[in-house]
């Protein structure tokens, strides 16, 4: 068991998950803190915390490391508070977990001496439970001095974790690739739906139809990486499918014509990369999905 004492700030589902597993790592969990002290309590239970309370100062002075887990905007007001009670001392190192914001939001704990440190899981974290076993294996991304990414790594290896390691400078860059993955893949979904919608498919129905479609692209993925994964109409060289799919879609919304054809044009450059695409046929492709200038459009 190691004997780095670890502190809790923010008992949402994504710290609660995260020392939840670090407890079953073998870490010891001193303190829990939260905004609302029946938070704090729940998840101070359920790692064996003598501590629970609304203190962030109180569960910081013999902690460490400590976590702030609070939402985004309240990071560097939460450290500034603990810096403010001086509390902290030279050795201890402060993580945040938001995949946004770089290390500069525990400044005031730099300042006292701490190492900092953005260590950002890439998982979905709803459960506190489900996302403890969620992050065994899962990778993690690090940013912050390279004496906190050293000092981190134990941590991340206790759940056979893997990481990436990213300046401070390329964070938002970062940040936008995994919301185009996690986020923005709901909303394609959801635009799909909304298709099947407008054709009188019941958009329970719809949703449920498509999860197996989905599931398999993902498993896909998994076992045979890009661009391999990729297939479909623009995979095959099918220009006359993806002919009858852009008259099909003149009545939607422009904004929806649009989001297949930048798309559709994304997916040509990874067709052929697979090789499955012949340079001719993507040509044909890709003028199809060129939308005519209005001036043409206007021509009867």
């Amino acid at each position: 068991m190691t004997t780095e004492r670890i502190a809790l700030i923010g008992a949402g589902a994504a710290g609660s998950a995260i020392i939840l597993a670090l407890h079953q790592a073998g870490y010891p969990i001193i303190g829990v803190a939260s905004r609302r002290l029946d938070s704090a309590k729940q998840c101070a239970e359920r790692v064996e915390c003598p501590l629970a309370t609304t203190d962030a100062a109180k569960v910081s002075v013999n902690a460490d490391i400590i976590f702030i887990a609070t939402p985004d905007d309240q990071i560097t007001t939460a450290c500034q508070a603990i810096a403010d009670q001086g509390v902290i001392r030279p050795g201890q190192l402060f993580i945040h977990l938001s995949g946004a914001r770089t290390s500069d939001a525990l400044a005031a704990a730099q300042r006292k001496g701490a190492e900092t440190l953005s260590l950002h899981p890439i998982q979905a974290l709803a459960d506190p439970v489900k996302g403890a076993s969620l992050l065994k294996n899962t990778y993690f991304c690090l940013e912050g001095t390279a004496a906190a990414v050293t000092k981190a790594m134990p941590l991340i290896n206790s759940l056979s974790g893997k990481t990436l390691v990213i300046p401070a400078t390329k964070k938002a860059q970062y940040h936008a690739a995994l919301c185009m993955a996690s986020n923005y893949l709901i909303t394609l979904e959801s635009v799909a739906v909304s298709l099947l919608e407008q054709i009188g498919v019941d958009r329970m129905a719809g949703m449920q139809a498509l999860l197996p479609l989905i599931q398999g692209s993902v498993e896909n993925l998994a076992h045979s990486g890009l661009p391999n994964a990729l297939t479909g109409p623009i995979s095959r060289g099918d220009a006359e499918t993806i002919a009858h799919h852009i008259d099909s879609l003149r009545d939607i919304p422009q904004e929806y014509q649009s989001l297949y054809r930048i798309l559709g044009k994304e997916t040509i450059q990874l067709a052929l990369d697979k090789g499955g695409l012949s340079a001719e046929a993507a040509e044909q492709i890709k003028v199809l999905l060129t939308p005519l200038p209005p001036d043409e459009c206007l021509i009867t």
